[in-house]
């Protein structure tokens, strides 16, 4: 029944649809997820409009990320579709997207479910702010290691924050401080270029200059997020630095993790079932 709601959607043939199937079945095992699952995955991405390997990898990618982050399944290929819709047009795929990640979680106090929630929040904002993956991830891991809030949290505050530093009321008042918000042809700087500005003489304003630099960047609610932010990345390697580059220099952590995974009793147990599952739809058939 699946397979048929995928193929309603694909228009594969026969053979290639048994293809499919079997290494829709091989993922369920690599990734120790249920079929069902796997195939709810598949169904998603196959509306996108792509092709049957790439629909593979985003599925198994997903089902990595479930499996990392106990998000549902829904929610993870709603969290990969909008960072490769963000950030594919840099190079990135969802493996590597989904490395970056898991490697931040391996080095800092952040989860990869604090990222991947962080991103849901702030969306396509980050792409207009001149953010990329690497970045990105440096801003959340240092928000989330500061002040201990979690992914959702930190994800509408980087919105209101970018979102704020590209408003020109706000970029005319932190020009007035002497902040460098405009380039040599006076067009205003990408959110994150301004941020980083702002981060250089941030240390050096008296208490009151920087109560006004934070209620104008964070705004009321966004205070303490946008003040350790303006701490961390002012220094010359804070944790935002740190975690940029470990994202940066990601390989294969997510792969090798999923592998340490498979050697687990629960894995084995979840296997067996989808081993059944193979063999009852083939008799079905």
């Amino acid at each position: 029944k699946q397979m048929t709601s995928i193929n309603s959607i694909m228009g594969l043939s026969a053979r290639s649809l048994d293809g499919f199937s079997k290494s829709l079945f091989n993922v369920a095992r690599q990734t120790g997820q249920a079929f069902d699952e796997v195939a709810t995955a598949a169904e998603e991405f196959s509306r996108q409009g792509l092709g049957v390997d790439e629909t593979l990898k985003r599925t198994r990618d997903t089902m990595i990320l479930v499996r990392l982050t106990g998000l549902d399944t829904a929610r993870a290929v709603g969290t990969l579709t909008a960072a490769m819709s963000t950030f594919a047009k840099a190079g990135e795929d969802s493996t590597s997207i989904l490395n970056k990640v898991v490697a931040a979680d391996q080095k800092f106090a952040v989860s990869a479910r604090d990222i991947a929630e962080a991103f849901q929040r702030v969306g396509s904002v980050v792409d207009d702010a001149g953010v990329n993956i690497d970045q990105f991830i440096g801003l959340v891991t240092a928000a989330r290691q500061i002040t201990s809030r979690e992914g959702p949290v930190i994800g509408n505050s980087l919105k209101t924050i970018l979102t704020r530093l590209e408003k020109s009321s706000t970029l005319d008042d932190l020009e007035a401080l002497g902040v460098a918000v405009r380039d040599a042809a006076g067009n205003a700087r990408p959110a994150l270029q301004v941020f980083n500005e702002l981060a250089k003489t941030y240390g050096t304003l008296g208490r009151e200059q920087q109560n006004l630099v934070a209620q104008l960047g964070g705004g009321v609610y966004q205070i303490n997020q946008f003040k350790a932010l303006m701490l961390d990345l002012g220094k010359a390697n804070g944790i935002a630095a740190q975690a940029e580059r470990t994202a940066a220099n990601a390989t294969n952590e997510a792969l090798v993790r999923n592998a340490m995974l498979n050697d687990t009793l629960a894995t084995s147990v979840q296997n067996l079932k989808t081993t059944a599952t193979q063999a009852a739809s083939a008799v079905g058939s």
